[in-house]
């Protein structure tokens, strides 16, 4: 239960997943840690990085990003110059917000520009497994689920997609970022197959009942809670 703890802790820091899954990995080839904690903290790094979405779905689309960015430029570049040993690390970390936040804008832009040129509506009508399945290519392909979860609330914002195969894109995000575990375990000790294994079966199981009860899902979390915002029901 603490290597649960302790895995969404560090992904909700280091905002990547894959990150802490490849750490893991390292750890258990070395033999620093035992197989039974580094899948603890393997499935609880699926929940840490989850908070990039509320990020991005609370800053991201509902300030003004460039008034948010710029600044962090600003103060994170002089910082980054100036200071020495923590101080810089913090303004190396405003300055890094601050291009998240500047890359997110062009996005959110671009999507939206992209929806006024575009016929969406022939993709809309596809079955939620098709979303589900380019969830899974484009992570394993950027290798971020956190960056597709940016995409596809880009894309419902602008209401090209609508919230069930936003939600089935993410859902697959969840299952396509297990790719970069399992690249990183093919060489090496037997116990880093094992914990990339037990990641893939772990992402797989709650995937499946994740996508066979994505409309009960949906409609408990719009009538029961009350989230009648499309970005904060798909986070």
């Amino acid at each position: 239960l603490g290597s649960v703890f302790s895995g969404v802790a560090a992904t909700a820091i280091v905002q990547s997943s894959s990150l802490v899954g490849l750490i893991v990995l390292a750890f258990v080839g070395a033999g620093i840690i035992p197989l039974v904690n580094a899948i603890g903290i393997v499935i609880g790094s699926n929940l840490g990085t989850t908070f990039t979405g509320w990020i991005v779905a609370t800053i991201g689309f509902k300030l003004d990003l460039q008034a948010i960015a710029l600044p962090l430029f600003g103060i994170g570049g002089l910082g980054y110059t100036l200071l020495q040993d923590r101080w810089k690390s913090l303004a190396q970390f405003g300055l890094g917000l601050g291009l998240l936040l500047l890359g997110l804008d062009s996005m959110k832009t671009s999507v939206a520009a992209l929806a006024t040129q575009f016929d969406f509506q022939t993709i809309a009508v596809y079955p939620i497994i098709v979303f589900l399945l380019i969830g899974v290519v484009l992570t394993a392909i950027i290798q971020s689920s956190s960056a597709t979860m940016m995409i596809t609330l880009s894309a419902l914002h602008a209401d090209i997609i609508p919230l069930p195969a936003a939600a089935a894109m993410v859902i697959g995000a969840d299952l396509g970022t297990t790719s970069t575990v399992l690249l990183g375990s093919l060489q090496g000790a037997v116990s880093k197959r094992r914990v990339a294994m037990a990641h893939v079966l772990f992402n797989l199981s709650v995937d499946v009942v994740a996508f066979i009860l994505i409309i009960p899902i949906l409609v408990f979390i719009t009538d029961v809670v009350g989230l009648k915002d499309p970005l904060y029901t798909l986070v």
